[in-house]
């Protein structure tokens, strides 16, 4: 009985002891970002009716996701302070300058609609003061570049501009693989967010509609989420990740294989996928130019870890797609623009450094850019001139 007890106890230490090791790192060097795995099927429960009611009341929209409803005005506070804002009765931020438009008009993320500022602190209204024109601010916050295009596309031609300026924040790439925003972020105050993505059929980049194709039941959102499981990106990325959980030491060895195959976080923008998403949309809006006469400018903005990258006198992740796409689009009606050309300030940009949304600065900034970028365009050298 002794031979058989000494060894079986010294095993059963053995083990135990490789199951705290295997615990323990999972719980250390597996929790990085890029290991760790995320429970997104746990977004909380269902929501109610009322939830249900309030969303498609707020702003679901059946081809863009969700999109403030016209004439509305809405008071903010966070840690920061507190911000309003209103939508005009066509549904663009409003614009406290007034008066007429039809020179300029921007498309984009929350960057561009100006989530933390106020009407009169976005960068379409500095911008309007500097031209002495109305910019229409037709951004909309948690949007991608995807959802931003539709919107310009519904617009046209009745919302037509001689310019337009469609945002990109460098960190929208990622939404473009993203078809149910909390999969992307895990914002559960964003869980009723459903949008249509871009997605690949061989060679070719074809549209999938919005997952929630109506928004009248909890079970609408059931279905959406059931939907979005079988297409979105981060859901399907997430799920090649191994799930901490007993016994860790038999999931210790795919979870070190899948951390050294991913052991450097890759850039989206080096990502064939990604890159042939946002390629497709590049091509879309200059498509959308052709067929309606307006100049179709891009403009890259940092995200704060680029920011915080380019201050540091690093490469940032995005950059090297500007190139790229400057040099595909010389002699096309495309203009290119990027903010980390201009200089500026980078601790001031955000609104804490580095973080969160342009500071009324760094919307400011944007404008220059945008401005200096704009300035040799006919449209606007010509209507500058004619403006006191």
């Amino acid at each position: 009985m002794r031979r058989i007890g000494f060894p079986l106890l010294t095993a059963i230490l053995v083990l135990a002891a490789l199951e705290a090791i295997s615990w323990l790192a999972f719980a250390t060097a597996l929790r990085s970002k890029q290991f760790r795995y995320r429970e997104l099927d746990a977004l909380g429960p269902t929501p109610t009716q009322a939830e249900v009611d309030n969303w498609r009341t707020w702003g679901w929209d059946r081809e863009l996701g969700w999109l403030r409803r016209p004439e509305t005005r809405e008071t903010v506070s966070n840690r920061d302070g507190t911000w309003s804002l209103a939508i005009d009765e066509r549904g663009a931020r409003r614009e406290p300058l007034g008066g007429a438009g039809g020179l300029v008009s921007a498309y984009g993320d929350s960057f561009t609609f100006g989530h933390e500022v106020n009407d009169d602190e976005t960068w379409p209204h500095y911008l309007s003061e500097r031209l002495g024109t109305r910019v229409d601010n037709w951004g909309q916050s948690a949007w991608g570049p995807d959802q931003a295009l539709l919107r310009l596309q519904r617009n046209l031609p009745r919302e037509r501009t001689a310019v337009v300026v469609l945002a990109i924040m460098s960190e929208n790439i990622a939404r473009l693989l993203n078809c149910y925003r909390p999969f992307l972020t895990g914002e559960l105050t964003m869980r009723m967010a459903f949008k249509p993505m871009l997605t690949l059929d061989g060679a070719d980049v074809t549209w999938l509609p919005n997952p929630m194709e109506r928004a009248d039941t909890p079970d609408d959102w059931l279905a959406a989420l059931d939907r979005a499981r079988a297409t979105d990106y981060w859901y399907l990325e997430n799920h090649e990740r191994v799930r901490p959980r007993f016994p860790y030491l038999l999931r210790l060895p795919d979870a070190l294989a899948y951390a050294a195959e991913h052991a450097a976080p890759a850039s989206l923008y080096d990502h064939p996928g990604a890159v042939a998403r946002l390629d497709f949309l590049m091509k879309g809006f200059v498509w959308l130019a052709g067929l309606h006469d307006f100049v179709p400018v891009v403009l890259f903005i940092p995200e704060p870890s680029d920011l915080k990258r380019f201050s540091r006198g690093q490469a940032t992740r995005y950059q090297g797609y500007v190139a790229r796409l400057r040099a595909r689009s010389a002699g096309t009606r495309l203009v290119v623009l990027d903010l980390l050309e201009h200089p500026f300030d980078p601790a001031r940009f955000n609104r804490r450094p580095f973080k969160d949304h342009p500071s009324p600065y760094g919307q400011q900034v944007i404008a220059d850019a945008v401005r200096a970028g704009i300035a040799d365009l006919p449209a606007v050298r010509d209507r500058t001139v004619a403006t006191p």
